[in-house]
């Protein structure tokens, strides 16, 4: 009995105890205590925390502290007072792990809460705590994190930039003190759904460092996967992670919007340090094309800087959002002149500078792909310098390079295209004749140096050279009649119902201050020689050229009638020539005396026959014309035999004349649509 009243009795004791002990905490203020948390928080990290609300503790084998409405301060240099604040947060405490000095919270519930983590401009985070002067106390045991509704913003100090993630539910769990968390998290972003899930590390690596990461997730549409450690988290130095992002359609996230529309994929090694980044043994995808190299970004003094170096398989510029070169003409500008007069929006390029080198297997900007392409381009405080873009097009070669100051107004434009044994169909088309011409062999070389303010604009200022040649091939017969009109028949000879066999084609500009003044025009068929000279006003559109021809048939002579074309390039007006109608020959070199084919006579009326003139007779006749143009001999020679010449026109010359008239008026009226036509095809070469 003795037994049993002292075990009654000390159960007794102990329940009593333990009704005093509940009776004395619940009769307990612990408001009381918020100055000794605070002090305790200062001296952990150097900073205020402020307990404006209610300090609460529920009694239960797992105790409950609750405290509400906290304010943590911010860095002194912070650009607000305050780091975070809650509204309300609730620990679950574990009771033994006290008697040894160890917080151990077993759960954690934090709900409506801001945080601002920010950088100033050295790049150090506010999140980096001071000692406050005082004994530093550890860092407490947190097993399960669950946040309710947090706001964390982010200020880039050096730019200004800041971010912010709405947190809708973050859960977090670790197994032991030092073991890595896990994490699930359902966020918005910039208006953008985010989920992730995955392990970081401990709470003390976020400080201390090195931090491993490994996560996978969605942001808007877009899949990603980070894998790797952050040697340095508080200054978010020594980036060394593998990164993977992948997404199945258009990407729009916030400001930023990838051009095309997808599919897109990018994955590399993300490595980095005091801001600088590069994206190494980087690959990826935008819709069909495909590239790997290597990515690079760098802060910079003045401005951040990107580098690529990239390879392809295939490139199309339309997987980037950008509009192939198009083909054929279009309804044209809508106050009936042939260039358009639509402004050119060309934006300040300095926001940031850019080194860029692209090779690819092949490369499409329009029907015909570039192979073997080469793509390098350098941007320097708004100046571009696309250095060259080479590669073999339909069996032959590309160049081109150019330059465009984005910061002077209006920016100037400097253009250097080259094409060197192109079939000129991939040519003309980009032109707005295709069709025209159909040649294996076609040259093209164009510097053209003007204001970007319109294609108008640009051509009515230009400064530069235009030449076009092509070796053997054919001529459309309804382009021979439209330009030619009355010379179809000796043009024609030796071609079918469709085309015109042509021999050799050579022309040549010299622009100045918008005047493409002729350099010669020369076309060589198996009927006939033509040359043509003079002038394209490209201010006003207007044209002065004249068109000589001679007959290789002695019947068809008298066909071989001069052709002047004037009026402008959307209504061009073609009338013969009747002071240029002269016996063939004789009169064929009075008219083709200017300055490039002043002295080609005997060059180019020997086309067809035994002269070798190399394998584009043309070009040969044109650059002899040019060299003996400037000896006066042979043209002395000419203007004296040109007035006995005229003596003998005769009747023959006035009813070639008279047969001419009512061909011209047509001519004039379909030349104006040709012209009209070359005017879109280049608005859409330099408009792209």
């Amino acid at each position: 009995m003795r037994l049993k009243t002292i075990l009654a009795g000390l159960v007794m004791l102990a329940v009593g105890l333990a009704v005093t002990l509940v009776a004395i905490i619940k009769s307990t203020d612990f408001n009381a205590y918020k100055d000794v948390i605070a002090g305790q928080v200062k001296a952990a990290t150097g900073r205020d925390l402020v307990l404006a609300g209610n300090v609460e503790l529920g009694i239960s084998l797992t105790p409950t502290l609750t405290v509400s409405q906290v304010t943590f301060r911010n860095a002194d240099w912070g650009s607000e007072p305050a780091m975070f604040k809650f509204d309300r947060l609730a620990a679950e405490i574990e009771l033994l792990p006290l008697f040894s000095s160890e917080i151990v919270i077993k759960r954690l519930i934090l709900s409506d809460a801001d945080v601002l983590l920010e950088t100033n401009t050295d790049g150090t985070g506010n999140w980096v705590m001071g000692s406050g002067g005082g004994g530093s106390a550890p860092l407490p045991h947190v097993a399960d994190v669950l946040v309710e509704r947090l706001s964390i913003r982010y200020r880039d100090g050096e730019t200004g930039v800041t971010r912010q993630v709405d947190i809708d539910n973050l859960a977090a769990q670790t197994a032991a003190p030092g073991a890595p968390i896990a994490l699930a998290l359902r966020a918005a972003m910039a208006g953008e759904q985010l989920t992730a899930e995955g392990q970081i590390g401990a709470l003390r690596q976020f400080t201390q460092g090195p931090l491993p990461i490994d996560l996978k997730g969605n942001v808007g549409g877009v899949a990603f996967t980070v894998a790797g450690q952050v040697a340095d988290p508080a200054h978010f130095e020594g980036i060394d992670v593998d990164l993977s992002l992948i997404s199945a359609g258009a990407v729009a996230f916030g400001d930023l919007k990838l051009p095309g529309a997808g599919p897109y994929r990018l994955a590399g090694h993300l490595s980095g340090a005091k801001g600088s980044y590069k994206l190494t043994a980087a690959s990826g995808r935008v819709g069909g094309s495909d590239f790997t190299g290597d990515l690079e970004y760098a802060l910079g003094e003045k401005r951040p800087f990107i580098g690529l170096r990239l390879a392809s398989t295939k490139l199309d510029s339309k997987d980037f959002g950008l509009e192939p070169v198009l083909s054929g003409p279009d309804n044209g500008p809508k106050d009936g002149r042939a260039f358009s007069g639509e402004a050119w929006i060309i934006p300040q390029l300095n926001m940031l500078d850019a080194d860029v080198l692209w090779t690819a297997q092949e490369f499409s900007h329009g029907p015909y792909p570039l192979k073997n392409a080469s793509i390098e381009l350098h941007l320097r405080d708004g100046k571009l310098n696309l250095t060259n873009v080479t590669g073999n097009l339909v069996d032959g070669r590309f160049s081109a390079a150019g330059s465009l100051d984005t910061m002077q107004s209006p920016a100037p434009l400097v253009a250097r295209v080259r094409a060197d044994d192109v079939a000129a169909v991939p040519l003309l088309e980009t032109m707005g004749l295709a069709g025209v011409l159909q040649s294996k062999n076609a040259n093209l070389e164009v510097e053209l140096a003007g204001p970007a303010q319109s294609l108008r604009a640009l051509l009515a200022g230009a400064n530069g050279t235009v030449l076009f040649e092509t070796g053997s091939g054919r001529l459309q017969n309804d382009f021979v009649r439209l330009l030619f009109a009355d010379l179809f028949s000796l043009i024609s000879i030796g071609g079918n119902n469709d085309s015109s066999q042509v021999n050799c084609l050579v022309t040549r500009f010299a622009i100045e201050n918008g005047i493409a003044q002729s350099r010669g025009i020369v076309l060589d068929t198996p009927g006939a020689t033509i040359l043509g000279s003079g002038t394209i006003d490209l201010r006003n559109e207007r044209l002065n050229l004249h068109v000589d021809s001679q007959s290789k048939q002695i019947n068809l002579a008298n066909l071989a009638v001069p052709m002047n074309v004037g009026g402008t390039l959307s209504k061009p007006s073609v009338t013969p020539d009747a002071l240029g109608t002269v016996e063939n020959t004789a009169g064929f070199a009075t008219r083709a005396a200017n300055f490039a084919t002043f002295g080609a006579l005997e060059a180019v009326t020997g086309l067809g026959q035994s002269n070798d003139l190399g394998p584009n007779p043309c070009r040969s006749a044109l650059d002899a014309g040019v060299k003996a143009g400037k000896s006066a001999t042979p043209g002395e020679k000419i203007i004296e035999g040109t007035g006995q010449v005229i003596e003998g026109v005769g009747e023959g010359a006035g009813q070639v004349i008279e047969g001419v008239g009512e061909g011209a008026k047509e001519i004039g009226k379909e030349t104006g649509k040709a012209l009209e036509s070359i005017g879109d095809g280049l608005n859409d070469l330099f408009g792209n």
